[in-house]
């Protein structure tokens, strides 16, 4: 027999004498002796024939050995985490994947995402597979409809171009999937850092999922108004409406399509609702804008709109069409006078009895001393909060003035995070005051002042400043809009900065404080 006969003969002798058991070997291993090889000793004579089968075993066993080292490596890669993919629409479903994007586990993280998978065993399904599955299970369970149509897809990866290359790829899924069921979805997707320790700390808090939980939150971030715990209860379809409220809109967030308000009395309703309580009519409306927001604890249409200069806030109930809130800016209420503190039921008249613009003061007129126009918020103050007048009191004290030398330029209720607060401006000699008071407790939230060059006898007033740029301009209140005044009363020349846009174009002009003349002016026409 030749030595190639022998070394084909002991390949396969070796071969069929080793069964093929990797898995069962290594569960039977403890793992401080997994790959160790013991020497066993035994004295015996030395056979000199038994030499040449010695060192073929020994080669066979070495060549099983690499193999079997190889293999005990893939399947502990293979058994590790290396993605989290959580789907959010209000049913909640986390995926734990490998490497090779397989499913290593499916959890349902509320009752919802229970009931999303249901009894499907999705362990060891390539992941588009499972993702094509959920989606079309919260198809057929109601969850996305036309009614509510948005999904938030986040992947948790320490690898972050890992993460973002199977965002991009998820999201493709996702999309198919929904066209595949006949609906038209809005998708968010993301990709986090999941050793986030304290934003997975407030999603465990709220019982949510760390995606939901970052999608909040730079939420919060951006818009200081709306709070955590108020948002995780809501379903991804109204964080979806909210996000769209450009003061609202999350950073490092992908979105696609569009979230439906079908479940809502819609913009149309709600507009109708806000003109007919303003007592305005439409065809007199311009610059609106709508927006979705949240206030009170419920979903509202935030709208913005002016008629004949004065501009109007309105937060209409997305559900009912009731009015939640409103308030009415720029419109001419004379202030009471100075030992009278501004009644909170002060009327204000309607917008058709908005002034008319009248042409700039001369250089050589005197000073005016017509108060400030007040900005109003046509609301009542609720049972158990103080009134306007003890508010301003509240403020009066703590800063320390008389209130007999006061000029109070604003007194409005208005919420702030959660809490109802009476805006106040006044004026004492040349210090201007900005407070903030708790309208239930009388606590000092906020106090600024600043000390300008005048005081507010000696400047003309902002209506006046605000007619002086509209006379320069050849227009009136009726022709602009997105009508805003600021003033730079501590500047060496006093001033007035007035902003608005009409039909041609935008403009700013600077009026002079003292006199009403026109300092300066910017003014960039739309091209047509």
């Amino acid at each position: 027999m030749t030595n190639q006969e022998l070394e084909t003969r002991l390949r396969q002798a070796t071969q069929h004498a080793v069964p093929d058991d990797l898995d069962a070997i290594l569960s039977r291993c403890d793992s401080p002796t997994k790959g160790t090889v013991i020497l066993m000793e035994e004295k015996r004579r030395f056979n000199p024939k038994a030499g040449l089968w010695i060192a073929a075993a020994a080669c066979a066993a070495l060549a099983l050995g690499v193999a079997g080292f190889g293999l005990g490596a893939n399947w502990q890669a293979g058994s590790q985490v290396a993605s989290i993919v959580s789907l959010d629409v209000n049913p909640s479903v986390v995926l734990e994947v490998n490497n090779k994007e397989q499913v290593l586990n499916a959890l349902a993280m509320n009752n919802d995402g229970q009931t999303v998978l249901g009894d499907m065993d999705l362990k060891g399904s390539q992941l588009n597979v499972a993702v094509n599955a959920i989606v079309g299970s919260m198809v057929k369970n109601g969850y996305l409809d036309e009614l509510a149509n948005s999904i938030l897809i986040t992947v948790e990866d320490e690898n972050a171009a890992r993460g973002q290359a199977l965002q991009q790829t998820l999201t493709q899924e996702v999309s198919e999937a929904l066209a595949a069921n006949a609906q038209n979805g809005a998708i968010l997707s993301q990709t986090v850092d999941p050793s986030n320790a304290a934003l997975q700390q407030k999603a465990d808090e709220y019982g949510i999922t760390l995606g939901k939980a970052t999608l909040i939150q730079s939420m919060v971030d951006q818009n200081t108004q709306l709070r955590f715990e108020d948002l995780a209860g809501l379903t991804v379809n109204e964080l979806n409406l909210l996000a769209a409220n450009a003061k609202n809109t999350p950073t490092q967030v992908v979105s696609t399509g569009i979230a439906s308000d079908d479940a809502y009395i819609g913009v149309e309703a709600a507009k109708t609702a806000a003109y007919a309580h303003a007592g305005v009519n439409a065809a007199d409306v311009v610059g609106v804008q709508v927006d979705f927001d949240y206030e009170r604890g419920q979903m509202v249409y935030e709208l913005e709109f002016y008629v004949n200069g004065v501009e109007y806030e309105y937060d209409v109930n997305a559900s009912t069409g009731e009015i939640v809130k409103y308030e009415q800016d720029h419109k001419m209420v004379a202030v009471q006078p100075q030992s009278t503190p501004v009644s909170q039921s002060t009327p204000v008249p309607q917008a058709t009895q908005a002034p008319q613009a009248t042409q700039a003061p001369q250089a050589t007129q005197a000073p005016q001393s017509t108060p400030v126009p007040q900005t109003t918020t046509q609301q009542q103050a609720p049972q158990g909060t103080l009134t306007s007048q003890q508010a301003q009191e509240k403020a009066f004290a703590h800063a320390g003035v008389d209130a007999s030398n006061v000029t109070v330029t604003k007194c409005q209720l208005d919420w702030d995070d959660g809490y109802q607060i009476y805006e106040i401006e006044f004026w004492s000699g040349n210090v201007e005051y900005d407070y903030e008071i708790d309208a239930t407790t009388g606590t000092v939230f906020k106090r600024e002042q600043q000390t300008h060059a005048v005081s507010i006898g000696q400047v003309i007033t902002a209506a006046q400043a605000r007619d002086a740029a509209l006379a320069a301009a050849g227009l009136s209140l009726n022709d602009v809009w997105d009508l805003d005044i600021s003033d730079e009363l501590d500047e060496r020349t006093p001033h007035y900065e007035v902003e608005f846009k009409c039909a041609n174009g935008e403009y700013e002009y600077y009026i002079n404080a003292q006199d009403g003349s026109v300092i300066n002016y910017r003014q960039e026409s739309y091209h047509r």
